[in-house]
C-alpha cells in the first residue's frame, strides 16, 4: 500500500517538456531584448514597458527573456488581462515548455486550481500564466513578471479586496528582487 497524489490540470501535460529553443530575433527585438536583459542582470528590480504594435514580435522578446530566466533556475508570471486570452497564451506556452507551465484563473475548477497552486508553491510549474489574481501566485524564486497588454483595465479588480495588479506586480518586483 502506498500514497501518489495524483494532480489535476486543466490541459494536456503528459509528454516531457521540450527543449528550450530560443526563437531568433530581428534587429529591433534584440535591441529590446538586450536591454530588457541589462535590466535583468542588474539583479535590481526594475520595471520596463515593451511597446510596439500588433504583430511586432514583442512576445519573441519576453520568451527570449523567459528563456534566459529559466536557465538562471528562477521563476515567471505572465499576466494576461482576460480569460478568453489564456488558452491562446496557454498553447504558446505549452507548446514550448510543456509541463514547467501552470495557468491560474477563476474559470478553474477549485480542484485544478488547488493542484496548480501545489504544483506552483512546489517549484515543479516554473511559469506561470494567468489573469490579475495569478500575480498573486506562491512563487518561490520570482526572477521575471510579465504583463501582457497592461494598459487593459481588467488588470484592476472592482470586488473586495480591491487592487491593481500591475500595483501588486511593481510591488512584488521590489519585494523579491
Amino acid at each position: 500500500i502506498y500514497d501518489a497524489e495524483v494532480l489535476r490540470t486543466p490541459y494536456d501535460t503528459s509528454e516531457p517538456p521540450p527543449p528550450i529553443v530560443s526563437r531568433a530575433l530581428n534587429d529591433e527585438q534584440q535591441q529590446a531584448y538586450d536591454r530588457l536583459l541589462d535590466l535583468y542582470t542588474e539583479h535590481q528590480p526594475h520595471a520596463a514597458l515593451l511597446y510596439g504594435v500588433t504583430g511586432s514580435g514583442k512576445t519573441s522578446v519576453y520568451m527570449n527573456l523567459i528563456d534566459r530566466v529559466l536557465e538562471d533556475g528562477r521563476q515567471v508570471i505572465v499576466l494576461v488581462p482576460e480569460i478568453s486570452l489564456t488558452p491562446q497564451m496557454m498553447g504558446l506556452f505549452l507548446q514550448k515548455y510543456g509541463r514547467r507551465v501552470a495557468v491560474l484563473h477563476s474559470s478553474l475548477a477549485i480542484g485544478e486550481r488547488m493542484d496548480e497552486w501545489k504544483r506552483i508553491k512546489r517549484g515543479e510549474a516554473r511559469i506561470v500564466v494567468g489573469t490579475r489574481s495569478a500575480v498573486f501566485a506562491p512563487v518561490p524564486n520570482l526572477g521575471l513578471i510579465v504583463m501582457d497588454e497592461e494598459q487593459e483595465h481588467t488588470y484592476k479588480s472592482e470586488n473586495a479586496p480591491r487592487y491593481s495588479a500591475k500595483e501588486v506586480a511593481i510591488w512584488r518586483g521590489a519585494r523579491e528582487n
